[in-house]
């Protein structure tokens, strides 16, 4: 627990703040109303400036840290700050919708722009190993907005079909988004003293089980470790994998869903086979022009195509009976334990055929469904 928190904490046991209200990084109680008041940070810093002395760089960093806590938002119980990730990836977000509404150049041009900051960031978790809340952010704007969209723009012109189709798959999205986002299979930490043994780990002081792996990004060993999903934030182990696949299953179905409505609402029809037709959107392309409902089902279709993908290897995953992590290790011929090293999908000792393992895997998913019931009771 930081300061800050410890001195909220402090505050709501002495008594209760309100609406407009909060505790600031240096624990001390201000009001909303307070926020362009009492700016010592400010007033130094304006002082340099005026008289080029920059001796001290750090108070530069102590105006922006003063500046993003006084950004609060009233709320109950106290005035909520506003995260930053979330104004930054709302903002590019936005962006892309706006600007990419105005004809096929500035489509291509936005969809340019998010794609160079989703790759970068995605590359800087990925080495840093720090959580990060961006795609989580993004993911659910994009669902948020194809759900306001499809009700304001499809839910009168639709067929009766594709809209039961599509708000099905919502719910059944969110539901098994929940139960995904609860405990991953996390190891409770037992302290052991073999630290020569090949599966001890040094961060947790535990000798895990074997398929079980560290993730750099919960600090935390996780039972048949497959991966940690920016995406959703949260680790994909042994209590929530099949949770992860009726996951990629169920948005699936619902991209393929906004991305044929929106299409075709934005673009109408064209008939290719008898009783058969499909989006038509060759006059959107030659004609230079765009729409709110073009952008957003263009990127409901780059989320299905990277969805499908996702889903083809863990297919291939469980079809060979491994993990993402165990994939990764037998590439680079790092170890895991004794009878897994630089091996091969066929030659794994997990692998017993393609019935054995995907039973195998139902089972095991099975029995730590009761295992996890059992604990909650």
């Amino acid at each position: 627990m930081n300061r800050e928190s410890e001195c909220l904490e402090s505050y709501r046991l002495d008594s209760d703040l309100s609406c407009f209200e909060y505790v600031d990084v240096y624990g001390e109680k201000k009001s909303c109303f307070q926020c362009f008041c009492s700016c010592d940070a400010l007033d130094t810093a304006c002082d340099q400036v005026l008289t080029c002395d920059f001796n001290r760089s750090d108070i530069f960093n102590t105006v922006l840290q003063d500046i993003s806590d006084r950004i609060r938002i009233p709320w109950i119980g106290g005035a909520m700050k506003v995260n930053n990730h979330a104004v930054a990836v709302t903002t590019l977000f936005c962006f892309f919708l706006i600007v990419g509404s105005i004809n096929m150049i500035t489509l291509v041009l936005s969809s340019m722009i998010l794609m160079v900051f989703l790759t970068r960031m995605y590359r800087y978790v990925r080495r840093s190993g720090v959580k990060s809340i961006y795609f989580f952010l993004l993911s659910m704007l994009h669902t948020v907005t194809s759900l306001v969209l499809y009700s304001c723009k499809i839910f009168l012109r639709a067929e009766t079909i594709h809209i039961y189709y599509f708000y099905f798959w919502l719910m059944v999205y969110l539901s098994v988004l929940y139960n995904f986002k609860q405990d991953a299979g996390k190891i409770a930490v037992v302290q052991s003293k073999n630290t020569n043994h090949i599966l001890y780990c040094n961060k947790c002081n535990i000798v895990r089980p074997v398929r079980a792996s560290h993730c750099r990004f919960c600090d935390v060993c996780v039972d048949r470790y497959d991966h940690h999903n920016i995406w959703f934030d949260q680790c994909v182990g042994s209590r929530n994998h099949v949770s992860y696949l009726l996951l990629l299953l169920a948005l699936i179905n619902l991209t393929f869903s906004t991305t044929w409505d929106f299409f075709s609402t934005a673009c109408g029809f064209v008939e290719i086979w008898e009783d058969f037709s499909v989006p038509n959107c060759k006059p959107y392309i030659l004609g230079n022009k765009s729409s709110v409902l073009f952008a957003i089902g263009l990127f409901s279709f780059a989320v299905l195509l990277v969805t499908v993908f996702h889903l083809l290897i863990q297919i291939k995953l469980i079809t060979f009976n491994l993990t993402g992590y165990e994939e990764r290790c037998l590439k680079r011929g790092y170890p895991i334990h004794d009878d897994l090293l630089r091996s091969h999908y066929y030659h794994s000792p997990f692998n017993k055929g393609f019935k054995q393992n995907w039973m195998s895997f139902i089972v095991s998913v099975k029995q730590r469904v009761i295992s996890k019931q059992a604990d909650t009771v």
